[in-house]
């Protein structure tokens, strides 16, 4: 079953001003006078698009960009907060075993890539952080190329040029940091060669949006090669793929599958020690899978952290953040109160959402409001033997988009991908789903694309 979902709102002025001219009134469909630039939107995105853009005030984009840095710059700390430096206790505490540990740390790093996409709900008020995918190993970098071909409509791109609309760059960000970190280990040429590596076993599977995110680098001077790393030699102390010297190792590989089993931990251990012989840095580096695991976001609601916040730091965990805790058996101080926490758990069960530590897509993630009391009292008893969280449920606010063809308008709610690379927000890749099958809005749930513009900074 599906509770029933707050009153659409129009978020802002600027949504508001859109949905009341032409290019408000009508379904938008990505369209493109190179049939190419459209095939490879289209095949990354899944041919499924809403029919609107959203929108962004400058204010809104300012703060959602403070934001993300801030609550990054809190779990970057958390080793130092609370395990005196020891990314070892960290790691385990997250609940790497010591092989992905090992293999995470290795070699060491100074301090971890700033690459990653929160996933955030608007409940109407604020943005809410439901998760934080620090990693180089993303979809939907290319979500940029959507905003372009949208303005091609000449409705929207009235608007946008009324309104001074512009977007992020993402792959121009992302091209920002990989010429960075090429510059860093000596690279002095004007065209560095990046890497863009999967784990061999599943290069069939993502070479196709590899080769789409190479086509879009190569626009910034970056020669790209896609590859696997069954690939990779070392030659005369260097990193070489098809003949080609590499510069940096873009990742796409996994720490799981890098430690799926004994063979492929060995191969990991001699791929990252080439690397780290031959000085080729890998973006971002594996140690990030540690400061992306969602106990790592459940820490910074303990009291043991929140005890080390300043004013500021706490403000942030607490508007943007919802309560978001470990599920284990025992006693739980939940907002001061301390509790029995899976007896709180079953008598909250509407208000919470259960999710795996690890894992993208919402693939394992289960809403109280969604289950009865025994299903729901079952899954907490299967959960508390290790690797879930469970949240405070955050029900975006549906927005009204246009319908296709004759249908009339109907409200969807949005979950916002926002890019966060270097300290700069990057821009949203937005997925959409009718607001009355809304529980877990993923891709995986065949959720539909979308892109969002933002007003021009004063």
């Amino acid at each position: 079953m599906t509770a029933a979902l707050p009153a659409p709102a129009v978020r802002n002025p600027l949504t508001e001003r859109y949905l009341a001219s032409p290019a408000g009134r009508a379904a938008l469909w990505p369209e493109a006078p190179d049939p190419a630039r459209l095939e490879a939107v289209h095949g990354a995105l899944e041919d499924r698009f809403l029919t609107r853009p959203a929108f962004l005030e400058a204010a809104e984009a300012e703060r959602l960009e403070s934001d993300l840095n801030g609550v990054l710059d809190l779990l970057f700390s958390l080793p130092d907060r609370l395990f005196d430096g020891d990314a070892h206790a960290f790691a385990a505490a997250v609940g790497l075993r010591p092989e992905q540990a090992r293999i995470a740390l290795r070699p060491p790093v100074p301090e971890p890539a700033r690459i990653g996409r929160a996933d955030l709900y608007h409940d109407g008020s604020d943005f809410r952080l439901l998760e934080f995918n620090i990693s180089s190993a993303l979809g939907a970098f290319d979500t940029p190329e959507l905003n372009r071909l949208l303005l091609e409509d000449d409705r929207l791109a009235g608007f946008a040029a009324e309104e001074r609309l512009t977007f992020p760059d993402t792959v121009g960000a992302l091209a920002g940091v990989l010429r960075a970190a090429a510059k860093n280990a000596g690279h002095d040429g004007d065209t560095p060669t990046v890497a863009l590596m999967d784990w061999w076993p599943g290069y069939r599977k993502t070479e196709p949006k590899i080769r789409a995110l190479a086509a879009l680098l190569e626009r910034y001077g970056i020669e790209a090669v896609p590859c696997h790393t069954g690939q990779v030699r070392e030659t005369g102390g260097r990193i070489v793929v098809d003949g080609r010297t590499v510069d940096v190792v873009h990742r796409y590989f996994t720490l799981g599958e890098l430690t799926a089993d004994a063979a492929c931990v060995a191969r990991a251990e001699e791929l990252l020690d080439a690397f780290a012989r031959c000085g080729t840095p890998v973006l971002s580096p594996l140690r990030t899978s540690m400061h992306g695991n969602k106990r790592a976001l459940a820490m910074l609601w303990e009291e043991r952290c929140r005890n080390t916040y300043d004013p500021a730091e706490q403000a942030l965990v607490e508007r943007l953040l919802p309560w978001t805790h470990e599920l284990r058996p025992g006693p739980a101080t939940v907002r001061g109160e301390d509790v029995d926490l899976l007896a709180h758990c079953a008598r909250h069960r509407e208000d919470l959402v259960l999710k795996p530590s690890h894992g993208l897509g919402g693939t394992g993630t289960l809403l109280g409001r969604s289950t009865g009391d025994q299903e729901w009292a079952d899954a907490l008893d299967r959960a508390a033997a290790g690797g879930y969280i469970v949240q405070e449920l955050v029900t975006p606010r549906p927005e009204l988009f246009p319908g296709r063809d004759e249908d009339g308008p109907s409200l969807w709610a949005l979950n916002w991908g926002a890019f966060l690379i270097g300290r700069q927000y990057a821009g949203a890749f937005l997925r959409g789903l009718p607001a009355g099958r809304a529980d877990v809005i993923s891709f995986d749930n065949k959720a539909y694309a979308g892109c969002a513009f933002q007003a021009a900074r004063a």
